[in-house]
Formats: C-alpha cells, structure tokens, sequence
C-alpha cells in the first residue's frame, strides 16, 4: 500500500514546522527534519525505519522550507521520480508525478538537463569525454622522437613546433616514453636531456 512521507523542516522565514504538520495528511509519516537540510531526508527515513517505495509521495510544505540549492533540489527530486516516488508541495497544491506523461515531470528533466548543461557535468558520461583534451597525442610519440633526434634539435624548439611548453612535452615524455623514464631514473629525478 502506497504512503506518504511528510518532510517538516524550518528555516528563517519559513512556515512553523506546528504549521506545515497541520496542513499534511492525517495519515502522513511525519519526518521532522528541524533545522536539516533536505539532502538529509534519506539518512532520517533510515533512523526513521521508513523506506520509500515506487507508488509512495514525498510531502513538503513549501520549497521555502528546504535549505538547498536549486540545481540540487532538482536533482533530487528527479532521483524521487525516477524511482517511482511522487513529489508534492502542499502549500501550492502542486503533485509532480512520476509518470512519464507528467508535465511538470516533463518540466523538471528539462530543467535538471539545462543545469547539467551549463555546469558542465556529465549526462551521458559513456558518450562524453573525460576532462580535457590532452596537447600531445600518444599517437605521436614517434614522430615527437624523432622530431627531438634531428641535429640541433632543442626541447625548446619541438615543444614550440607542437605548441606546447617545454614542461607540457616533458611531462608527456615522461608518461608515454618508457626510455625517457629509465632516463629519468638513473638522473636522480631531473628532466630527461633530449637528444641533439
């Protein structure tokens, strides 16, 4: 059987938690949060015993009553939907479905997609690529080589034809060139000398 679970938290500015529990449902299971931040509600269902289920409602009176950020309100309860948890704000009459047909469902994904857009962080991170792209391609460590085993030849002046710092290429030969490392070793941790 599908439940309720009111969250009762009170901020500066905010209804009483007397008032929010007077305006839930008689048979709500009440989480009085007090001064805690919504991103607690799971650590007090646990002390609580409750554990949410696909079909149940979460309750708050009023979003003014949870002292976190926008991005992460939505987030959570993007997670609530997800699971099949209803999400209702008493005070505004509002219920967010989970259904997929839901429009303030709808409304809510599209706003937790414009977040993770413009705070970069990673939707799909299978398809996306992980931090950014490196100046020098692995791929062209043979040709770096033999770039720095021409005559004069100067870390200086390859770094400079990769437009890169001189740092940045020894840092990569240091990574990807494994006689640059036994190199490395024998000198005390210095820099590889590239050849001239």
């Amino acid at each position: 059987m599908s439940k309720t679970v009111a969250f009762l938290a009170e901020c500066q500015g905010s209804a009483t938690i007397v008032d929010q529990q007077a305006a839930m449902r008689p048979d709500a299971h009440v989480i009085i949060a007090g001064r805690h931040s919504f991103n607690k509600f799971g650590e007090l269902l646990s002390r609580a015993g409750i554990r949410l289920e696909a079909g149940d409602r979460v309750a708050v009176y009023d979003l003014n009553c949870i002292t976190i950020s926008t991005g992460t309100l939505i987030r959570i309860i993007g997670r609530l939907l997800r699971d099949g948890i209803a999400f209702e704000i008493v005070s505004a009459d509002i219920v967010i479905d989970p259904a997929p047909g839901d429009k303030l469902h709808a409304l809510l994904r599209a706003l937790d997609g414009h977040h993770r857009y413009l705070h970069g962080l990673k939707t799909h991170p299978e398809t996306a690529s992980r931090g950014r792209k490196p100046l020098l391609d692995p791929a062209d460590l043979s040709s770096i080589r033999r770039q720095l085993e021409e005559a004069g030849a100067t870390a200086t002046s390859v770094a400079k034809a990769r437009g890169v710092s001189r740092s940045t290429l020894f840092n990569f030969l240091e990574r990807h060139d494994p006689s640059r490392r036994s190199e490395q070793g024998d000198r005390g941790g210095e820099p590889p000398v590239p050849a001239r």
